[in-house]
């Protein structure tokens, strides 16, 4: 639907030769088995959303949000459809979250930028602020003396609290800003919008942006974004949804095209987080994938809103060559990230027959 209105114009009105209104054909990028698969693995989320990136070009493979709808019966079911909260805003890209957890995947690479990642912080379970507030790890848990990888392994709330406050809020901020967040990032079929708030520089405020609380909310496109940097050694690529516009004429009138919108971090800095959200992932219980036995890179978040949690996990495979972004987010649930586990499963099994089609296809063209 969104689509259909950004390119109405192109789709029902174009002048072609002999001066006849003709539509233009608009292919995406997506496949529609993966997009079937995203849709099938949220099916029993009440309000989810799926994201599928490739990793070094940036092409968007699936994107689906639950509450969703036939397309053939709009005229007939207007009424009741327009009852159904969040239907025509969908989760994927226009509804923001609070990201928990998984947004420490951003702030691993400001501890590394900023060089506070030597010093190991013991974590008692909670961290004490100047105005007497505490705040502790999720469910209270003690994981005693951490390094990074630990950090992102046992997701330490203390440990990024801690580091937050070691390398300061200008700091911080100027690095999760190279993430674009809190930033407008036009795309080809819509603006990708994002909250960042430093105006109150307390520093329980500052910690708590720190692990993916406090006033941040990111779409799960731009959580993708922000994996599909890491996984591409620091560059962050402009998602695409667009493959091809072609005139009645057979023009070509707009093509998407690979392109960089930020330098995020350093290929070192990338290559350690993805080595610990590797090890992560072996504690979340994803084994190999695939024939040729993908490994893993994941972060998974739950993020308490006050009356109920959004779960995520923010993924992509293989960890050592990443091919494949994958993103499941549940908001308004009563479960941990890392329940979602299975819809991400589901997602890398139709990646998996995707990768090898790909490959088959790749291998006739050479031929």
């Amino acid at each position: 639907m969104g689509i259909e209105k950004t390119f109405n114009t192109d789709l029902v009105s174009y002048r072609s030769v002999g001066g006849k209104k003709q539509g233009c054909d608009i292919e995406l990028t997506t496949s529609t088995k993966l997009q079937q698969a995203a849709y099938d693995a949220i099916s029993d989320i009440p309000n989810g959303a799926a994201v599928v990136l490739d990793a070094k070009s940036g092409e968007i493979l699936a994107m689906a949000s639950t509450p969703t709808y036939e397309p053939d019966s709009v005229d007939s079911n207007w009424a009741e459809l327009c009852e159904i909260d969040g239907l025509f805003l969908p989760n994927a890209y226009k509804n923001t979250f609070a990201p928990g957890s998984d947004f420490k995947i951003i702030t691993a690479c400001a501890v590394i930028d900023n060089g506070v990642d030597g010093p190991t912080v013991e974590d008692n379970g909670y961290l004490t602020f100047k105005n007497g507030q505490t705040i502790t790890n999720y469910d209270g848990n003690v994981y005693g003396t951490l390094d990074l990888d630990d950090a992102i392994k046992y997701s330490s709330n203390v440990y990024f609290m801690q580091k937050a406050m070691d390398m300061g809020a200008d700091a911080l901020e100027k690095s999760i800003r190279k993430f674009l967040v809190g930033e407008s990032i036009e795309l080809d079929f819509t603006t990708l919008k994002s909250t960042l708030d430093f105006e109150n520089r307390e520093d329980q405020e500052i910690a708590s942006i720190a692990f993916g609380q406090g006033k941040t909310e990111v779409s799960p496109l731009h959580m993708a974004m922000a994996a599909q940097a890491i996984a591409n050694d620091g560059e962050m690529l402009k998602p695409y949804l667009i493959q091809r516009i072609t005139t009645p004429n057979g023009d070509t009138k707009q093509e998407g095209e690979t392109e960089v919108l930020s330098e995020v971090t350093s290929k070192e800095t990338a290559d350690r987080v993805t080595s610990a959200m590797t090890l992560a992932a072996v504690r979340y219980g994803f084994g190999y994938i695939g024939p040729e036995g993908w490994d893993v890179a994941a972060k998974t978040g739950t993020a308490q809103t006050g009356k109920s949690d959004n779960g995520w996990i923010v993924s992509f495979a293989p960890s050592e060559d990443p091919k494949y972004v994958v993103v499941v987010m549940a908001a308004d649930q009563d479960h941990d990230g890392i329940y979602y586990k299975y819809a991400v499963d589901q997602i890398y099994d139709a990646l998996v027959d995707y990768d090898q089609l790909r490959d088959s296809s790749s291998s006739s063209d050479e031929e």
